[in-house]
């Protein structure tokens, strides 16, 4: 009956540093994938920054002006995240603490499906 118990308990150890691999890989691929994406928005805001710089340059006839207009709108969105960083931040933490239980669900989820 100990050699039961130990078994038990060693089985119940091994179980747990599952669960926490599973979680953590689960995280890490969807921190990598947000990686990616920010990524690919990061260059298309660059090339589309470019474009209206010379955009807005051809309209003015002035490409320092296009390109400063560009950066005033940048400003007026730096600003409005600034306004509402509380939100933001909350939403954010909302988010990530939604995607860490769907992960403990999903794991759970399995547990139920091999059981």
């Amino acid at each position: 009956m100990f050699d039961d118990l130990k078994q038990y308990i060693n089985n119940r150890i091994a179980y747990a540093k599952l669960e926490v691999v599973d979680s953590v890989s689960n995280m890490i691929g969807a921190g990598v994938y947000g990686i990616l994406v920010g990524m690919f928005v990061m260059m298309i805001l660059f090339i589309g920054s470019l474009s209206a710089g010379y955009l807005f340059g051809n309209w003015f006839n002035d490409t320092g002006l296009g390109f400063l207009m560009v950066m005033g709108i940048y400003i007026i969105f730096l600003i409005i995240l600034f306004i509402f960083r509380r939100k933001i931040m909350l939403l954010i933490t909302d988010k990530a603490v939604e995607a860490a239980m769907e992960a403990i669900d999903n794991s759970d989820d399995d547990e139920e499906d091999e059981n």
